[in-house]
């Protein structure tokens, strides 16, 4: 089992985060997820932790084949001491083995431009076409929505269990990221997050802010169907329900959704943000891979389902 203490410190050190990545983040994002416990790859040196690299259990689900579970990975570091001595290619392949003794069917990564190339080059991996970054455009009204900020008495409360009864149903095409109450609530419960749920009687929106240049942006997190949509959603509705909370007309929106049909704008150049790109790759058991990368479209994925807020 792996020191949660010396995980964070070597965070700490390699990414400087301010305030500083405590012990409860990584208890709650490696232990806690109700889809399972994070496999995590590790290397050491001289009985020191040099390098970490966890593949948090994520279900993707498809209407046309089966399901798959995919190791979210995230927090990939080596402490500046041990850079050049192969102590990147050994916690990545200690992820390998620690991800296919879990049962996982693969990693899927979400990297930065500059990353993702890396990570198809040196290690064999497969790059998903990219998704976009969009602003979304509010259509004026009030649209039915209520707001209800996350907070502990929201978590403990069996509110999420009644706004989401059952899984929000499938992707028509290809594979989405499953949701349900369990998985809603761990994930509202990240610490020191500030979160929305905006409630209607379709549909579930999960929002924040951020500031982009002195710039307060609504951030559209995730969209949740309570039902089976005949049609997709129009995001003029949404993205209104969210400026109106947040007081901004700047909705941000990235990845993909196709319960929703998305209306944006442009992003103007000093707002967007960097380019994320999705990469995978698939675990085998004697030769023969759990999946094929070459087919997996992954057509529903948003900001809440990894941990960019």
């Amino acid at each position: 089992v792996e020191d949660l203490r010396a995980t964070a410190d070597l965070l700490n050190t390699v990414f400087a985060h301010d305030p500083p990545m405590g012990v409860s983040h990584l208890a709650w994002y490696y232990h806690q997820n109700p889809t399972g416990r994070a496999a995590v790859g590790q290397a050491h040196d001289e009985g020191r932790l040099v390098g970490n690299y966890a593949l948090v259990p994520l279900r993707f689900r498809s209407a046309t084949g089966p399901a798959i579970v995919l190791g979210l990975g995230v927090d990939l570091s080596v402490h500046p001491a041990a850079r050049g001595s192969g102590a990147y290619r050994r916690t990545v392949e200690d992820s390998y083995r620690v991800g296919t003794e879990a049962g996982l069917d693969g990693i899927l990564g979400v990297a930065n431009a500059e990353s993702a190339p890396r990570m198809v080059e040196t290690m064999g991996w497969r790059m998903l076409p990219l998704l976009a970054s969009r602003l979304l455009v509010a259509t004026p009204g009030r649209h039915g929505f209520a707001a209800h900020p996350v907070n502990r008495s929201l978590l403990d409360s069996n509110t999420i269990q009644q706004m989401l009864p059952q899984e929000v149903p499938v992707s028509v095409n290809g594979h989405g990221a499953t949701w349900d109450s369990d998985h809603l609530r761990w994930r509202l419960g990240r610490p020191g997050a500030e979160y929305v749920v905006h409630e209607r009687d379709d549909v579930l929106l999960v929002s924040t802010t951020t500031t982009v240049r002195r710039l307060r942006v609504a951030v559209l997190l995730k969209v949740l169907p309570r039902r089976v949509q005949t049609d997709p959603i129009p995001s003029g509705p949404l993205a209104a329900a969210l400026a109106t909370h947040h007081c901004t007309p700047l909705v941000l929106h990235w990845g993909a959704n196709p319960s929703v049909r998305f209306r944006r704008i442009s992003i103007p150049h000093r707002l967007q943000p960097s380019p994320l790109v999705l990469v995978v790759h698939p675990f085998a058991d004697n030769g023969v891979p759990r999946f094929d990368p070459g087919a997996l479209s992954i057509t529903g994925f948003e900001f809440l389902d990894f941990d960019a807020y």
